[in-house]
Protein backbone atom coordinates (compact mmCIF):
# COMPACT_ATOMS: atom_id res chain seq x y z
CA UNK A 1 0.00 0.00 0.00
CA UNK A 2 1.35 3.70 -1.15
CA UNK A 3 0.56 6.83 1.09
CA UNK A 4 -0.37 8.33 -2.51
CA UNK A 5 -2.80 6.03 -3.17
CA UNK A 6 -4.72 6.87 -0.36
CA UNK A 7 -4.57 11.10 -0.47
CA UNK A 8 -4.38 13.65 -3.02
CA UNK A 9 -4.51 17.09 -3.65
CA UNK A 10 -8.20 17.51 -2.55
CA UNK A 11 -7.78 15.94 0.29
CA UNK A 12 -5.41 18.67 1.91
CA UNK A 13 -6.06 22.08 4.07
CA UNK A 14 -2.79 23.80 4.51
CA UNK A 15 -3.95 26.21 6.55
CA UNK A 16 -6.81 24.56 9.27
CA UNK A 17 -9.06 27.28 10.62
CA UNK A 18 -10.28 25.18 13.50
CA UNK A 19 -7.95 25.80 16.61
CA UNK A 20 -9.81 23.21 18.43
CA UNK A 21 -9.65 19.01 18.76
CA UNK A 22 -13.44 18.86 17.60
CA UNK A 23 -13.37 21.97 15.09
CA UNK A 24 -10.11 20.49 13.66
CA UNK A 25 -11.89 17.04 12.73
CA UNK A 26 -14.99 18.55 11.43
CA UNK A 27 -12.56 20.44 9.36
CA UNK A 28 -10.75 17.30 8.16
CA UNK A 29 -14.12 15.15 7.58
CA UNK A 30 -16.02 17.89 5.79
CA UNK A 31 -13.10 16.78 3.39
CA UNK A 32 -14.46 12.87 2.69
CA UNK A 33 -17.92 14.64 2.34
CA UNK A 34 -16.52 16.77 -0.59
CA UNK A 35 -14.78 14.27 -2.48
CA UNK A 36 -17.42 11.52 -1.79
CA UNK A 37 -15.71 9.24 0.63
CA UNK A 38 -18.10 9.43 3.35
CA UNK A 39 -21.76 9.45 2.97
CA UNK A 40 -22.89 10.11 6.85
CA UNK A 41 -20.64 13.20 8.27
CA UNK A 42 -21.99 13.33 11.53
CA UNK A 43 -21.79 9.50 12.02
CA UNK A 44 -17.89 9.40 11.11
CA UNK A 45 -16.99 12.09 13.03
CA UNK A 46 -18.95 10.69 16.35
CA UNK A 47 -16.84 7.64 15.61
CA UNK A 48 -13.34 9.63 15.44
CA UNK A 49 -14.69 11.33 18.34
CA UNK A 50 -15.63 8.43 20.59
CA UNK A 51 -12.08 7.01 19.55
CA UNK A 52 -10.51 9.99 21.16
CA UNK A 53 -11.99 9.92 24.42
CA UNK A 54 -10.14 6.58 24.90
CA UNK A 55 -6.93 8.30 24.46
CA UNK A 56 -5.95 11.23 22.23
CA UNK A 57 -4.05 10.66 18.82
CA UNK A 58 -2.21 13.47 19.33
CA UNK A 59 0.81 11.43 19.49
CA UNK A 60 3.32 14.32 20.14
CA UNK A 61 5.95 16.08 18.37
CA UNK A 62 3.15 18.37 16.75
CA UNK A 63 1.56 15.60 15.37
CA UNK A 64 -2.11 13.67 15.50
CA UNK A 65 -3.72 10.76 13.53
CA UNK A 66 -7.57 10.79 14.36
CA UNK A 67 -8.99 7.85 12.43
CA UNK A 68 -12.24 5.36 12.42
CA UNK A 69 -13.89 3.01 10.88
CA UNK A 70 -17.40 3.58 9.58
CA UNK A 71 -20.39 2.38 7.65
CA UNK A 72 -20.76 5.69 5.64
CA UNK A 73 -16.82 5.14 4.53
CA UNK A 74 -17.05 4.04 0.86
CA UNK A 75 -13.41 3.80 0.53
CA UNK A 76 -10.11 4.17 2.60
CA UNK A 77 -8.36 7.81 2.56
CA UNK A 78 -5.92 9.61 4.31
CA UNK A 79 -6.94 13.44 4.81
CA UNK A 80 -3.61 16.13 5.90
CA UNK A 81 -4.70 19.25 7.74
CA UNK A 82 -2.04 21.55 8.45
CA UNK A 83 -2.49 24.30 11.41
CA UNK A 84 0.12 27.28 11.26
CA UNK A 85 -1.05 28.21 14.80
CA UNK A 86 -1.55 25.19 16.31
CA UNK A 87 -4.64 23.18 17.82
CA UNK A 88 -5.34 21.71 21.13
CA UNK A 89 -5.30 18.28 19.96
CA UNK A 90 -4.96 17.46 23.72
CA UNK A 91 -1.91 15.48 22.78
CA UNK A 92 -0.32 13.36 24.81
CA UNK A 93 2.68 15.56 25.32
CA UNK A 94 0.35 17.96 26.01
CA UNK A 95 1.78 20.50 23.28
CA UNK A 96 -0.19 22.06 20.14
CA UNK A 97 -0.61 19.66 17.25
CA UNK A 98 0.15 21.19 13.81
CA UNK A 99 0.46 18.26 11.58
CA UNK A 100 -3.11 16.47 11.32
CA UNK A 101 -2.98 13.32 9.04
CA UNK A 102 -6.86 12.12 9.69
CA UNK A 103 -8.19 8.14 8.50
CA UNK A 104 -11.01 7.10 7.46
CA UNK A 105 -11.93 3.57 6.05
CA UNK A 106 -15.03 1.56 5.84
CA UNK A 107 -15.95 -0.98 8.78
CA UNK A 108 -15.28 -4.23 6.97
CA UNK A 109 -11.59 -2.98 6.24
CA UNK A 110 -9.58 -3.80 9.46
CA UNK A 111 -6.22 -4.59 7.78
CA UNK A 112 -5.25 -2.16 4.82
CA UNK A 113 -7.13 0.69 7.96
CA UNK A 114 -4.47 -0.45 10.44
CA UNK A 115 -1.33 -0.89 7.89
CA UNK A 116 -2.83 3.15 6.78
CA UNK A 117 -2.31 4.09 10.19
CA UNK A 118 1.40 2.38 10.93
CA UNK A 119 2.31 3.99 7.20
CA UNK A 120 1.22 7.46 8.09
CA UNK A 121 3.01 7.05 11.57
CA UNK A 122 5.73 5.57 9.83
CA UNK A 123 5.78 9.63 7.41
CA UNK A 124 5.62 11.18 10.56
CA UNK A 125 8.96 9.65 11.98
CA UNK A 126 10.85 11.67 9.94
CA UNK A 127 12.27 14.75 10.70
CA UNK A 128 13.24 15.59 7.49
CA UNK A 129 9.58 14.99 5.99
CA UNK A 130 7.82 16.63 9.00
CA UNK A 131 10.18 19.41 8.63
CA UNK A 132 9.39 19.90 4.89
CA UNK A 133 5.81 19.32 5.15
CA UNK A 134 5.64 22.12 7.90
CA UNK A 135 7.25 24.33 5.38
CA UNK A 136 5.81 23.31 2.36
CA UNK A 137 3.21 25.79 0.25
CA UNK A 138 0.80 23.79 -1.66
CA UNK A 139 -1.12 20.93 -1.36
CA UNK A 140 1.43 19.68 -4.38
CA UNK A 141 4.34 20.04 -2.24
CA UNK A 142 2.83 17.56 0.48
CA UNK A 143 1.94 15.50 -2.39
CA UNK A 144 5.67 15.30 -3.88
CA UNK A 145 6.56 14.94 -0.09
CA UNK A 146 4.32 12.07 -0.04
CA UNK A 147 5.72 10.25 -3.35
CA UNK A 148 9.21 10.66 -2.14
CA UNK A 149 8.66 8.55 0.88
CA UNK A 150 6.55 6.47 -1.12
CA UNK A 151 9.57 5.63 -2.87
CA UNK A 152 12.06 5.13 -0.22
CA UNK A 153 9.22 3.15 1.60
CA UNK A 154 7.03 1.29 -0.42
CA UNK A 155 6.24 -1.71 1.19
CA UNK A 156 3.57 -2.43 3.32
CA UNK A 157 3.93 -2.41 7.14
CA UNK A 158 3.42 -5.94 9.36
CA UNK A 159 0.54 -4.62 11.54
CA UNK A 160 0.53 -5.75 15.32
CA UNK A 161 -2.03 -4.42 17.93
CA UNK A 162 -0.60 -3.42 21.61
CA UNK A 163 -2.79 -2.29 24.63
CA UNK A 164 -4.93 -0.89 21.62
CA UNK A 165 -2.07 0.73 20.03
CA UNK A 166 -0.88 0.19 16.79
CA UNK A 167 2.52 -0.77 16.47
CA UNK A 168 4.13 -1.40 13.40
CA UNK A 169 7.63 -3.22 11.98
CA UNK A 170 8.97 -2.79 9.24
Amino acid sequence: MLLQELMDERFIIMDLAGRTKDKAIEELAEIFVKNNTIEDKDEFVTLVKKREEIESTGIGEGIAIPHARSNSVKELRVAFGRSKKGVDFKALDRRPVYLIFMIAAPTELRKPYLQAVAKVARFLKSKVLKEAIIKASSPEEVMDLVRDFDGVIPEAFRVKIKEGRVIYKK
